[in-house]
């Protein structure tokens, strides 16, 4: 939520100390460093949004190389000649088949704790139509259902390779489409409103507009703001819509402020940029690089993004040049990257202290106030902070300049509550100011988009998949490939068939959504399963659940077994089934005990713990009752001689043909079935 921002304060006892501190170290001083600034007031109680974090692309497709392991470390860690970024931005790729080259990356950023999101350029082709006069591509309103699949599937297999991916967007640009795919305001709401609830394996964000643009610019036909209010104003568009993204290219500062998107309570983040240009080998030169700071600044304090993040980290116009190292950009951007972390608040400041000079502060964990003051002006200043509210007791400076790299100076001097510094001109200051215990509540990390409690249905279910319309968020397990089919659904006019399985554990999954399954709690699961294809009368299937323990190891626990006959459903269910303790990446996924052959899904539900879900009977027959009329006759020697010397009517009458139950029935079962009607024996062996 936005506030009002603060006025600059100013009084008499501040004047009287700055003039003297001013006359008192003026000797000392450049001479361009004897100008006195307002004071700049930090109001502690004053809160606006928190922070994500800050971060770039990676984006080994259109770069060529991959980041290297310590290019890693550099970006992602925080130590010395660390960028500390947070958020790692990944790229769809439209063919499934190249998801592998965006892994190693992000899940080194993962298992560091970095948020990891994903977008899209482009539908799989198969999808895709020609985009005409508006851009590369389009996708069809025909195609949104698979569409979603694929981004759902994406998300799946992410998490399925270690990479805790936190959002998908719905599109990359598409207010700018000339190389990718177009779609329009109304095109992307409808998307949302109707499709954004079949992506459950990752949050969904919304398009990322190319430009931040007003929606009255007389040169934006329908982009820019447009995405975001059309999605604002349809109610189910905005509760699929988990976070808003958008990028910063030609945005000026007066266009970064959105109230009615600051006060809707999701996050906005801004998801690409670079500033000020990308000429070849730019990101070295000064004070150009400011406008990276003075950008940052502009989108958190105006716009009150939650996150910042630039374009490709390592390009020659990029926070990481070729070889590894910090560009002048990118210590622009480790200025707030190294030291407002993730679940800061940015917090009341005076954010113009003097002419050129751009302030901003955040309060985190460990009692920790960061301060971040620009000075784009060739002035350099004097600069008095107040703290209103609050003790300080320590206070280390990292400062960026022409000659500096964030150059540390520790244990400023103050009086408890205020402290003076110097701003040099054409530089940024970052400082790091521990308070007493009790100065203020320490912030938690806020809410995650998207994490309110999943309510059930009004028969107790969170998932009821009939494929009907498509897969339904499953997906294949292993080197399975899901497919709608009519061949055998058990309800309904369609079924999801497993097939291309290469083992016996590769099948069909489905992620579960974790604002309805918790870890520690009881859920009733459900789904239907058959098979057609193979030599065997009988196939087991195993529902099992795959999920992450606490020490980050990959771990199975069976929620149901069952033996279908072939040609007949069987219903895996459990009623009461609990997830393990500590548990997260929920996957349930259907799989056989021995066999790789085709088989069938329907119905599956996961539900409310004790819901009591139908399925299919259990097949149930008698041995020697090979017509299944529930007596044994000379009816039966009939259909068992008609079985063994040609074929059964039914899977069930070769089973109960098979007397003697070796898993054939023959000559051997046709003569029990005569000497049992005849009377010569009163059992089967």
């Amino acid at each position: 939520m936005r506030t009002l921002s603060l006025k600059t304060l100013k009084s008499a006892m501040a004047a009287v100390t700055a003039s003297m501190m001013l006359f008192s170290t003026a000797l000392s001083f450049p001479a361009d460093e004897v100008a006195a600034a307002d004071t700049c007031v930090i109001d502690l109680s004053t809160e606006y949004q928190f922070i994500r974090g800050f971060g770039g692309i990676n984006h080994p497709e259109w770069t060529g190389q991959d980041l290297t392991p310590e290019q890693r470390q550099t970006a992602f860690g925080n130590g010395p000649n660390e960028l500390g970024f947070t958020v790692l931005r990944v790229f769809v790729n439209p063919n499934k088949n190249q998801w592998n080259l965006a892994v190693p990356t992000a899940k080194a950023a993962s298992d560091m704790g970095v948020t990891v999101f994903a977008s899209p350029w482009e539908p799989p082709s198969n999808l895709a139509e020609s985009g005409g006069n508006n851009g590369k591509l389009h996708l069809p309103k025909s195609n949104y259902g698979a569409y979603a699949q694929h981004l759902n599937d994406f998300g799946t297999y992410m998490k399925n390779n270690g990479v805790d991916l936190y959002a998908i967007s719905v599109q990359n640009e598409p207010d700018y489409a000339h190389e990718w795919t177009y779609w329009s305001t109304d095109e992307t709401t409808d998307f949302l409103a109707n499709y954004g609830d079949k992506i459950t394996s990752t949050r969904v964000m919304s398009p990322e507009s190319f430009q931040y643009a007003p929606e009255n610019a007389s040169w934006v036909a329908d982009g820019g703001k447009k995405f975001y209010t059309k999605i604002l104003n349809n109610q189910k568009a905005w509760e699929n819509c988990d976070l808003f993204g958008t990028h910063f290219y030609g945005t000026t500062r007066d266009w970064m402020n959105f109230p009615a998107l600051e006060n809707c309570g999701k996050e906005i983040w801004m998801t690409e940029v670079y500033v000020p240009n990308s000429d070849a080998n730019s990101n070295e030169r000064w004070p150009e690089a400011l406008q990276v700071a003075e950008n940052i600044h502009n989108g958190l304090v105006v716009g009150n993004m939650s996150a910042y993040v630039w374009w490709y980290i390592r390009r020659s116009y990029g926070p990481m040049n070729e070889n590894g190292t910090i560009s002048k950009r990118g210590y622009m951007m480790a200025q707030y990257s190294k030291y407002v972390r993730p679940g800061d608040i940015r917090i009341g400041a005076t954010e113009q202290p003097a002419n050129g000079v751009y302030v901003s502060a955040y309060k985190g964990n460990d009692n920790q106030v960061t301060i971040v003051a620009i000075n784009k002006s060739t002035t350099g200043y004097s600069q008095n902070f107040s703290f209103s509210g609050g003790t300080i007791t320590d206070i280390d400076r990292y400062r960026s300049s022409a000659s500096e790299n964030l150059a540390v100076t520790n244990n400023l001097e103050n009086d408890g509550t205020s402290f003076w510094a110097q701003l040099p001109a054409e530089s940024v200051s970052t400082f790091v100011v521990t308070m007493s215990d009790g100065s203020f509540d320490t912030p938690d990390m806020p809410d995650t988009p998207g994490e309110t409690p999943l309510e059930p249905d009004e028969n107790g279910y969170y998932f009821h998949d009939t494929f009907e319309n498509g897969t339904d968020s499953w997906s294949g397990h292993g080197a399975t490939e899901p497919t709608i089919s009519g061949r055998t659904p058990y309800k309904g006019t369609e079924a999801l068939l497993a097939q291309g399985r290469e083992s016996s554990w590769h099948g069909l999954e489905k992620s579960l959504n974790s604002q309805a399954f918790k870890a520690g709690n009881e859920y009733s699961f459900s789904v239907c399963a058959t098979y057609l294809d193979g030599t065997n009368n009988t196939e087991n299937f195993k529902l099992t659940l795959q999920y992450t323990d606490s020490a980050g190891e990959t771990k199975f626990s069976s929620i149901a077994t069952a033996t279908a006959v072939k040609g007949s459903y069987v219903q895996l269910a459990n009623p009461k089934y609990k997830i393990p303790e500590g548990a997260s990446n929920l996957v349930i996924y259907v799989e056989t005990a021995d066999t790789t052959n085709n088989f069938y899904i329907d119905e599956a539900i996961g539900a409310v713990a004790g819901t009591v879900i139908d399925g299919p009977a259990e097949v149930t027959f008698l041995l020697g009752d090979v017509n299944n009329d529930g007596v044994i006759t000379s009816l039966d020697v009939a259909a068992a001689r008609k079985g063994v010397t040609g074929s059964f009517a039914t899977n069930i009458a070769a089973l109960a043909a098979d007397v003697n139950e070796d898993g054939t029935a023959d000559g051997s079962d046709l003569v029990q079935i005569q000497d049992y009607v005849m009377g010569r024996i009163n059992g089967f062996t």
